[in-house]
């Protein structure tokens, strides 16, 4: 390490004179201590040489020694330029949106291939190995069939929901990281992503359960009123309930807008990580619709789902060219599909249909989070939380 030598100081006899202590700084060279000397006096022995960035100073009041390069009071050239407020969090416009969206995407692609497989594996194997469902017959008038599923699928569905929020928040670090221009490498990301994991799983159990609530109970009790019979009154029930079933989604979806960046990125606990979401959310009311935080949140998600249904559709459909090609009527068709559901032992055409798919589900997934990165920190600029 270079540093100043004792060679160069001498001890100054009106050091020791009581100088006001907010503005008094005491000065370590190989274990020696000068001071107390006001700023004036170091900014003076830093143009003779006498005290160099890597000098060990502290405030007379404090008692952490560290290098003199660390205070901007002695040493402000040395520091690196501080970032712009409005690189990061700023408003944006619909182009930059989709700019920056494909941007991140393109600047962490393998990193997010690498957290999507922790879910996409265990999923893969939960969907070759839940037992195959005939497809009921429902002009017999038979029940359904029981299905008994294996331990396997079991075992896969827990590792699917235990991996899940660490895989979510590695998406979040690798695109912030992609924003912002920091370097840090995939084992550092990890790290971050087990740091915040509990509160990723926290928040995602809450989201999710919320989710299930307001749909199943809703449509539990729409079935229940059907079950009655078929009248006026209870279709009138059923319309009514499943349209207030329809209004809690869309507002727990506007709610939990962005509550992976903000349990993921932010320093608050889950309640506070979802609230601050719905405020992201609800913000900047006064702006243009396709401005505000909510219009664009949902029209991006609306958009990414297309996507995913158009990938998928796309990738199935040479697939079922293939193997419809010998079905001369929609009978036909029919029973090869049955046929399939019906085969215990996968053929290479169903092999490649699902991994394509699968595939294709890896590929898709990082987008949202990648616009939704964007579109984060467009709603902090207009809540101004800077």
């Amino acid at each position: 390490m270079i540093f100043c030598g004792e060679d160069r100081w001498r001890p100054n006899r009106f050091a020791l004179i009581n100088w006001p202590m907010s503005d008094q700084w005491m000065v370590r060279v190989e274990g020696r201590e000068y001071g107390p000397v006001d700023t004036d006096a170091l900014h003076e022995w830093k143009r003779e040489g006498r005290l160099i960035p890597t000098n060990e100073i502290r405030r007379v009041e404090d008692e952490r020694w560290l290098p003199a390069g660390q205070f901007p009071e002695i040493f402000a050239e040395n520091l690196p330029p501080a970032e712009p407020p409005d690189l990061i969090v700023r408003r944006r416009t619909g182009r930059e949106i989709v700019r920056e969206t494909f941007r991140i995407y393109r600047g962490g692609f393998w990193r997010f291939l690498l957290f999507g497989l922790f879910t996409a594996v265990p999923m893969f194997i939960l969907q070759w190995n839940f037992p195959r469902v005939p497809l009921p017959d429902l002009t017999s008038g038979e029940p359904l069939p029981t299905v008994t599923i294996p331990p396997l699928c079991w075992f896969m569905f827990l590792l699917v929901i235990l991996l899940w929020p660490l895989s979510t928040a590695g998406f979040q670090f690798v695109a912030d990281d992609v924003v912002r221009g920091r370097r840090r490498s995939i084992a550092a990301q990890f790290a971050a992503s087990i740091e915040r994991y509990g509160r990723m799983l926290g928040a995602g159990l809450l989201v999710y359960f919320s989710y299930f609530f307001w749909f199943f109970i809703p449509l539990t009790a729409a079935l229940a009123v059907l079950s009655t019979g078929i009248s006026l009154f209870s279709v009138t029930v059923y319309l009514m309930i499943g349209a207030f079933m329809i209004y809690m989604n869309v507002r727990l979806i506007i709610n939990f807008l962005f509550w992976e960046q903000t349990a993921a990125l932010g320093d608050e606990g889950v309640f506070l990580a979802l609230r601050e979401s719905r405020e992201l959310a609800r913000c900047d009311q006064g702006a243009p619709r396709f401005d505000r935080p909510m219009y664009r949140g949902l029209i991006v998600l609306s958009l990414w789902l297309l996507l995913l249904l158009v990938a998928l559709m796309v990738v199935q459909f040479p697939f079922a060219l293939i193997r419809l090609s010998g079905a001369t009527s929609p009978e036909q068709a029919m029973a090869l599909m049955e046929s399939l559901s019906k085969a215990k032992t996968p053929d290479a055409l169903m092999i490649a249909s699902d991994v394509a798919s699968a595939l294709m589900n890896l590929l898709v997934r990082p987008l949202l989070t990648t616009s939704f990165i964007v579109l984060y920190y467009d709603a902090k600029a207009r809540a101004g939380k800077l």
